[in-house]
């Protein structure tokens, strides 16, 4: 049988970018071990050494040069609509904008694998260059974990049922080799377009919050290839400084990355927030809470040489972790917890992602274990009125706060054993949200409290009195805040207050160290970032315990909301309000109006016209008015249903929060409304159920049919209760040999349809057909929020950023003098 020779098909980009994958996995083992023997060497022969550093150096670099190859082999076939390939198929098509394209690219497993070996390539780079006598080290960790990553897109059979990894290069023919299309040569022709991005994906945050959070991920790489390499060498003096540096730029990082994803929910999903506890978002929150714990253990061995053990298992387990949530993500063990999570690659890549985190475990714990006995210690205990103290216990609480988190996340991972051992289901929370609150409100007072206390006392000792007397004046203010913000805000429940409470006192507390006590900006770094830290906790509490719906459903109907009761549907249609096209709706203090929908060729997505009004109380004065554009895809991919994206007004002290949650599919909507006939001359009125028209004039049609017909306009002003509301322009034209013809105008807002039909010379009048559907044939379903003071989540997402970044460019300006290792 003749092989089909397949027409159209571009193949030398997959070709191309599948050398490069197969290159850069060599070549990063290449690295992985001439930096290993230079390691080996450095001791016996230092020039032995210097050969294998260089061979390590070149090929890390050629490597990093093919990831970046890779991945603009790939950008190449997604954004030139290579539908050959089935990565670009699956979640491309032709009619997404230029900037969504690149959200292709990390939309699959493989284009993640490579944005994040992507940026351990560049790291791995800058660290290759600033490690100095650990470069050897910490870098044979980077190439190892680049050979993981590598293998992840190799797509390499080792048996007919054993894979390594995924390649974004497989052609579509290959990936559905059974389909009858590929019996053709030129099945290309056939195939018209790809199957699109994920509607959820198509909006700005998601060209933004994958690459910062993916950063955020191959950040946490560098603190732990340089605790191994501190290990390894047992010197623990020379690891301080970068380490403190690299760990303060990832928090820093990955906790913007997972603010981002916040923002990104915020604006696109319709749970009404920023974060839902789902377990996606709880996987990323857990490394950065362990990794923020482990830079706090690290400030207090730099200043006292105690907490050297604890610093590196948080760092150790700071990158566990990253591998643990990868896992979580996308093997598909959270498939039916989460709305985030990847499907999963089957068994290989489950095999694969467990290889991967037990190789991290088995190394770093072996040397771990190995040193345990000669790590520096000191014998004595701390002094509790010390900042080291504090610090401990604040570390060890974002410990256990990881701990719960991630035992509840991972209930669909151990469930199974459970039950095996115990004959009973253990299923994940029904309410997450309650679940998680109930607990990390308390985590949350606790680090707020602590955060705070620490900077005011001293390493070592602190002067009791000399503490109280500082914060005491600061406690007291903070309590007539809390009490003003509380009454105001209409707060009440003992852990709520002690919450606003505590993140008040740390607000003016960080605050007054920082511009009292510190007053050089280089040195503010820690303030600030607590700071940031305070700032979102009293966002986080104030935008949500007021979170205010507005859409309240006054008409009484019970809607499906697909809800698992009936109770559940009830309490939902409370909250959700049915607009009638051009039927004012009260919601709170303003009057809603659906004014209609409009669609473009170029967008998938409808939008519908929400406009807000709001008028003075006293004078019924319309004091302010705005329109918002919450839009939905109509059944996308060909599936039944609605996926809707919100639309928000932001003000300085709130957002109005909207999205639909039902509305009219067009194309089942059956039209019964009928054309009547209006005769009217200039300045005569046609009476609509919400509003009238009035004939203005004729109008030069500048309409041309192709047959040398004479056309005219009829001019038709629309009026509602607030005034002028539109035109409609119909046609009216007639041929030589008389033929008439109409050209119909619409006005959506209206709901209203004109045709322009004869002219009657006698008395200059002329007939209309005007026809006007029914508003209740046209309506959404609309949920709105009010929240309040949502500005602060994120004015403390961006101070607490800029502290950690602040903090890691005061310790590279800073030249220390590296001390020996206490061993007492």
């Amino acid at each position: 049988m003749n092989e089909i020779q397949y027409i159209g098909e571009q193949l030398r980009p997959g070709q191309l970018g599948h050398f490069f994958v197969i290159f850069s996995f060599v070549m990063a083992l290449f690295s992985a071990f001439s930096y290993f023997f230079a390691t080996r060497d450095e001791q016996h022969n230092s020039n032995s050494s210097r050969v294998w550093m260089l061979i390590g150096r070149n090929t890390f670099i050629l490597h990093a040069v093919s990831v970046l190859s890779i991945f603009i082999a790939l950008y190449y076939i997604i954004s030139h609509h290579l539908f050959e390939y089935n990565y670009a198929w699956a979640h491309s098509s032709r009619s997404l904008p230029m900037k969504y394209l690149l959200s292709c690219f990390w939309e699959g497993q493989e284009g993640s694998f490579l944005l994040w070996s992507f940026w351990h390539a560049v790291l791995g780079i800058i660290v290759m260059f600033t490690s100095k006598q650990l470069e050897s080290r910490t870098m044979t960790i980077i190439a190892i974990i680049q050979v993981a990553l590598a293998s992840m897109v190799l797509g390499f059979y080792l048996t007919p049922d054993i894979k390594i990894g995924s390649t974004p290069f497989m052609l579509l023919r290959d990936k559905m080799v059974d389909a009858p299309v590929f019996a053709q040569a030129n099945y290309l022709a056939l195939i018209k377009d790809g199957n699109g991005l994920n509607p959820l994906l198509q909006n700005y945050w998601m060209t933004i919050h994958p690459p910062v959070l993916f950063l955020g991920f191959a950040l946490t790489l560098i603190p732990f290839a340089f605790t191994i390499a501190a290990l390894w060498k047992n010197d623990y003096q020379t690891w301080i400084k970068p380490t403190r540096i690299w760990s303060s730029v990832a928090g820093g990082v990955l906790g913007l990355g997972i603010m981002l994803g916040g923002a990104w929910a915020y604006e696109s999903l319709t749970f009404g927030g920023y974060w839902a506890w789902d377990p996606v978002e709880n996987a990323s929150l857990v490394p950065w809470l362990t990794l923020v714990a482990g830079l706090h253990t690290l400030i207090v061995f730099k200043a006292t040489q105690r907490s050297l053990p604890i610093t590196l298992i948080f760092f150790i387990l700071t990158y566990t972790l990253i591998w643990y949530s990868t896992f979580l993500t996308r093997t598909g063990v959270l498939g039916d917890t989460s709305v985030h999570a990847f499907t999963g690659e089957g068994n290989s890549l489950y095999w694969h992602l467990l290889v991967v985190i037990g190789f991290i475990l088995i190394v770093s714990t072996t040397l771990l274990i190995k040193r345990w006995k000669t790590l520096p210690r000191i014998a004595t205990e701390e002094a509790t009125a010390s900042r080291e103290f504090w610090m401990f216990i604040g570390s060890f609480v974002l410990l256990l706060s990881a701990l719960q988190i991630s035992i509840s996340t991972s209930i669909p991972v151990w469930s199974p054993l459970a039950k095996w051992i115990t004959g009973k289901d253990i299923a994940p929370p029904s309410d997450p949200v309650s679940h998680y609150n109930s607990i990390q409100i308390w985590v949350a007072i606790i680090i707020a409290l602590l955060s705070t206390a620490a900077l005011y006392l001293k390493f070592k000792k602190t002067d009791v009195k000399s503490f109280w007397k500082k914060t005491a004046l600061l406690a007291a203010v903070a309590i007539v805040v809390t009490i003003f913000i509380a009454v105001a805000q209409k707060i009440t429940g003992i852990q709520y207050i002690l919450l606003l409470l505590a993140s008040v006192y740390a607000v003016l507390a960080n605050s007054y160290y920082a511009l009292a006590m510190q007053k050089k900006l280089k040195k503010m770094g820690p303030a600030i970032s607590h700071l940031g830290f305070a700032l979102l906790l009293l966002g986080i509490l104030i935008s949500s315990y007021n979170k205010e719906v507005i859409s309240l459903n006054t008409l009484g109907v019970t809607m499906d909301f697909g809800k698992k009761t009936q109770q559940e549907n009830i309490k939902e249609s409370r909250e959700n309000s049915i607009l009638f096209l051009n039927t004012p709706v009260a919601m709170s203090e303003y009057m809603v109006t659906y004014k209609g929908d409009s669609v473009s060729d170029a967008d998938p997505r409808t939008f519908y016209k929400v406009l807000f009004d709001r008028y003075d109380t006293s004078s019924k004065k319309l004091v302010e008015s705005f329109m918002l554009y919450p839009d939905a895809f109509i059944n996308p991919k060909g599936q039944e249903g609605l996926m809707a994206n919100p639309s928000s007004k932001h003000y300085l002290n709130r957002d109005v929060f909207t999205y639909i949650t039902s509305a009219v599919d067009p194309s089942k909507v059956e039209d019964t409304a009928s054309y009547v006939k209006h005769t009217v001359k200039k300045g005569d009125t046609i009476f609509l159920v919400n509003g009238y028209l009035v004939f203005q004039d004729f109008e030069d049609a500048n309409y041309s049919d192709n047959t040398g017909a004479l056309s005219v306009k009829a001019r038709l002003k629309a009026y509602d209760l607030k005034g002028e509301a539109g035109e409609l322009k119909p046609v009216y034209s007639i041929t030589e040999d008389a033929f008439q013809n109409s050209k119909e105008d619409t006005l959506r807002s209206f709901n209203v349809y004109a045709k322009f039909v004869k002219v009657n010379p006698t008395d200059g009048s002329i007939d209309l057909l005007i026809k006007q559907r029914d508003p209740k044939d046209d309506y959404i379903v609309l949920k709105a929020f009010i929240f309040p003071y949502i500005n602060v989540v994120w004015l403390g997402i961006i101070v607490m950023f800029v502290g950690f970044i602040l903090t890691a460019i005061n310790k590279i300006l800073k030249k220390e003098t590296v001390k020996p290792t206490s061993k007492a």
